[in-house]
Order: structure tokens, then sequence, then C-alpha cells
């Protein structure tokens, strides 16, 4: 068996050769950067998720605002629209929850008892936060029983600013306990917990600020390794420059049996940049339940 560094195209002839422990390390970098990236997918489609929600929120306020429509197929309509938002942050939790232990220790392949670290970190945000042990358990009742939201109220309140007065709309949305009760595989130690109606808009947000404390968390857990990954690609990637002015595009690790190319390891990093600009734009979530979102008009 022979290795070398290559472009994967026909006009190439340059090839710089390496050794088999350097092809094991290039995969092996490989496979830590798309655990890594695997990670940042799955959170970012969570908080996409979350946006959704909060988003649907303002449009039927506003809509409410606009029309004052309370016949049964709107009210139908918007409790729809909700539960599809609160489904889909659900089930998103539930796939990054049930990934997120072995893409990190994919990402530290080294370590010993990884998976069982990331749990216990999860069951930590399970014990500290109530919201953490009903959004679980609503997952479950909806995968299996009945729907997320019960209810859906339109409030609308006069408030002033600056001496001035707003006609303030909003939308709450909640859960019944005695609607949760009739589902017999309801966990009972989180339905002994619940008020009569369940903020469903307060249970999520703290939720999702649990989930960004874990992803958090991971990240923290694999970051050295993570970039030592990428260093690893990234020298190799220098080799090959410093001998040749042709470009990086196709650039692949590649072993050889005799001239026949057996297996290989691409060598690009574009998609590992789009992991780090995930990174950056889906920051540590907290403080959700102090946030007020509105589209009022303030005085200057």
């Amino acid at each position: 068996m022979r290795y070398a560094i290559r472009r994967a195209v026909l006009d190439s002839r340059t090839e710089v050769a390496i050794t088999a422990d350097d092809f094991r390390s290039l995969g092996r970098a490989r496979r830590i950067l798309t655990s890594a990236l695997a990670i940042e997918e799955k959170y970012a489609l969570l908080v996409v998720n979350y946006l959704d929600l909060e988003k649907q929120l303002l449009e039927i306020a506003a809509g409410n605002a606009i029309a004052f429509d309370f016949s049964y197929q709107s009210i139908f309509d918007r409790r729809t629209s909700l539960n599809i938002r609160l489904i889909n942050l659900l089930t998103g939790a539930r796939l990054y929850l049930d990934q997120i232990r072995q893409d990190v220790a994919d990402c530290l392949p080294d370590a010993n008892d990884v998976a069982a670290i990331v749990r216990t970190r999860c069951s930590e945000e399970y014990e500290q936060h109530p919201e953490y042990r009903f959004m679980e358990a609503l997952r479950n009742h909806v995968q299996h029983r009945g729907m997320a939201v019960h209810g859906v109220t339109m409030p609308s309140r006069w408030t002033s600013c600056a001496e001035q007065e707003f006609l303030e709309h909003s939308v709450s949305i909640y859960a019944l306990r005695e609607s949760l009760a009739q589902d017999k595989k309801f966990k009972k130690s989180v339905l002994i917990e619940l008020p009569e109606r369940v903020d469903l808009l307060a249970a999520a947000r703290r939720y999702v600020e649990s989930l960004s404390t874990i992803n958090e968390f991971a990240r923290d857990r694999i970051s050295e390794s993570v970039a030592e990954g990428r260093s690893v690609i990234e020298r190799a990637r220098g080799r090959f420059a410093a001998v040749t002015s042709e470009s990086l595009v196709g650039l692949e690790a590649a072993e050889f049996d005799g001239e026949r190319r057996t297996e290989c390891v691409a060598l690009l990093l574009d998609w590992d940049d789009l992991r780090i600009d995930l990174q950056r734009r889906n920051r540590r979530l907290v403080n959700l339940a102090q946030r007020l979102i509105s589209s009022g008009i303030r005085p200057a």
C-alpha cells in the first residue's frame, strides 16, 4: 500500500507522499469534524424551530390587531398552526438529545465514558428545571396520545408609554393539566407539579435555555479535539500547497493498492467553515423568560 495527498481531478499530476499513520490521522480528523458539524446542525434545527414558534405567536397577534375573527374555523386554524410549531420544537429537541451523546463521543474517540458524562449533564438540567421535565413528558404525550396546545387566548389591553396610549395585542398558549391527566401514561411525578394551566411559551423558553446550556457544555468538551482535527487537515493542505501552485479544489488523501485507489479522505474545509459559522450564529441562549418581544411603536 502507498499513501498520497493529491487532487481528485483529471488534469492534476502532483502527489505528496504520506505515511499510513498520516492517512489514518487524516481519516480520524475528518470523522471528528463531521461529528462536530452534526452537533451544530441539529442545534441549529432546534433554534429554528423555536424561532418559528415565537414568530407564529407574533403573526397571530398582528392578525388579531387587524381583524377580530373569532369564528370556530379561525380558532381551530390558529391552534393547529401553534401545535405544528410546538410539536416541531419537541421533535427537534428529541432528535438533538437522542444523538448528542454519540456525537460528542465520536469527537473524543480516545476518551472514556463520554456518553455517560453528557447523559449526566442532561440529567442535571432535567432535575433542576420543572419546565424541562414537563416538556419531555409533553413530547411523549404528543407522540403517543394527544396534542400539545389545548388552548389559545388573545388578550388585548391599553398600555401607556410617554403619555401615549396603546392597545397591546398578545397571544398566550397553554396546556390543561386535566387533559394531560387523561393520558394514563403521562408521567405522574411531572403531572403533580403542574398548575391547572401550563404556560407553554414560558415552558418552551426555559426548555430551550436548558438545551442551549447542554450544547455549550458539548462544545466545551470537544473544542480541543475539534481544533486539533482541523489543524491536522490544514497541515496536510499546507504540505500540498508548498510543492505546487495548483488549486486545492478536490484535494484528498488516498490509499493505493498498486495503481488502484482503495480508500480516500476528502481534505476540504468549506463544510467545516459552516460549522464555525453556526457556532458564531447560534450562541448560548439565556434569560429567554425575561425577554419581551414586541412590535410596539415607542415614542422618541
